[in-house]
């Protein structure tokens, strides 16, 4: 699918290995019979893991990127397993390691986050869970992102539907499980999509 990348607004990501976005990206062609907007690819549309919603002014993305780096630096990441796939989501487990990562990287990038750039207009808190939309509007306010804390669940999105959302029940995934050796930066485009890798960070 064509890129639609919206400037300057960026997703601090694991990006998962072959075997499981091959897997996430046929369970997004497989949603596309009930009308989807988009759907996961391998150059647009990234399947990725979410850990930061952070937009950064042109000036200071490189001083952020420096930041990420020495967040991450000698950060030994433990692993990730897939769990369950509910409607368009693939979810994993949440060991306490990616916990301590993500709030690290959100306090320390923080002071770089682009107040003026209005990402909380991106954010449709309707469509979250009715449990999900008061502690996320808080954390929309304190770190321009909802996903935090109890509302932080890693998962892939596998893609948003065009009208409703139909209706399924939850299953389990195929069994997988990896460990990350590096956090990638993506351009965001939408629905908090993965567009397209601008930086890849190791972790040693």
């Amino acid at each position: 699918m064509t890129k639609q990348i919206w400037k300057n607004y960026f997703d601090i990501v694991i990006l998962p290995p072959a075997p499981i976005s091959n897997y996430a990206i046929k369970l997004s062609k497989g949603l596309s019979k009930y009308g989807t907007a988009w759907t996961l690819g391998a150059r647009s549309y990234i399947p990725h893991i979410s850990l930061y919603h952070i937009a950064v002014k042109p000036k200071f993305f490189n001083a952020c990127i420096l930041q990420i780096e020495k967040s991450i630096h000698n950060f030994d990441p433990g692993y990730l397993r897939t769990t369950f796939v509910e409607s368009n989501i693939l979810y994993f487990d949440k060991p306490g390691w990616i916990n301590k990562l993500y709030m690290k990287i959100i306090q320390d990038t923080l002071p770089y986050y682009d107040w003026s750039y209005g990402t909380d207009a991106s954010w449709q808190l309707d469509h979250f869970p009715e449990n999900m939309r008061k502690i996320g509007s808080h954390f929309i306010k304190k770190y321009g992102t909802p996903l935090v804390g109890r509302n932080f669940k890693p998962h892939i999105t596998l893609t948003s539907f065009a009208g409703a959302a139909p209706t399924m029940s939850a299953k389990k995934a195929r069994k997988f499980k990896f460990r990350p050796s590096s956090l990638y930066v993506c351009e965001l485009g939408p629905s908090h999509s993965c567009q397209r890798i601008v930086k890849e960070i190791s972790f040693t």
